[in-house]
């Protein structure tokens, strides 16, 4: 018979009580850099005595975009871009989303990529997560913006090797099929649980 361990409940953020989680960094070497990202090797120990070598993305940080829309019947939708995703070998729908450039304000990239992939602009934008896409091996943020006060601004600009195909889709349609067939991005997935949260908080 296995017997479980107690489970140990800890307050959550408190850096004076969380050194000994901590590793501290050795060295650190550049194994290959893009457009995309840095890949380095960082030696670290911990405060055991545990050594390793760990492989770490630095990254720009993301954005993702939630545009909303009202028809005149009160029917809510989002507009979302389908599109061919090279790791996943497949097409996918999601919501606008991209990098941030560097020295670049999060809203300003979130404002570009709108217009780029969707041909709107916002009247309003308004900041409902910060997270960390994968804090394993990862260095960057994902922010996502609800987008509102929408206006047809100009054609589609895609980045050059980009290939879209907006598509508007109903809240009901995206909640009903998020995680199945074309909608398995997992930030677009996160991005809808943020906005479902923002709603809920909204007076």
């Amino acid at each position: 018979m296995v017997v479980p361990r107690p489970l140990c409940y800890s307050p959550l953020a408190m850096p004076d009580r969380d050194e000994h989680l901590r590793w501290t960094e050795l060295s650190r070497r550049t194994l290959a850099s893009n457009a995309l990202f840095d890949l380095v090797a960082a030696r670290r120990v911990s405060r055991s005595g545990k050594s390793g070598e760990f492989w770490i993305l630095e990254a720009r940080d993301w954005v993702t975009v939630v545009p909303v829309v009202h028809d005149p019947g009160g029917i809510r939708s989002f507009l979302m871009v389908r599109q061919y995703r090279h790791g996943a070998d497949l097409v996918t729908t999601e919501f606008p989303a991209g990098m941030v450039e560097k020295g670049e304000d999060p809203s300003v990239a979130a404002a570009r990529e709108l217009q780029e992939e969707t041909g709107y602009r916002s009247g309003r934008l308004t900041l409902i997560s910060e997270l960390r896409p994968n804090p394993a091996f990862m260095t960057n943020r994902c922010y996502t913006f609800l987008a509102e006060d929408l206006v047809p601004d100009s054609s589609l600009s895609p980045d050059e090797l980009e290939l879209l195909e907006p598509i508007a889709l109903t809240l009901e349609e995206a909640d009903a099929r998020m995680g199945s067939g074309e909608l398995v991005n997992a930030m677009t997935a996160v991005a809808l649980m943020a906005y479902h949260r923002h709603l809920a908080a909204s007076p």
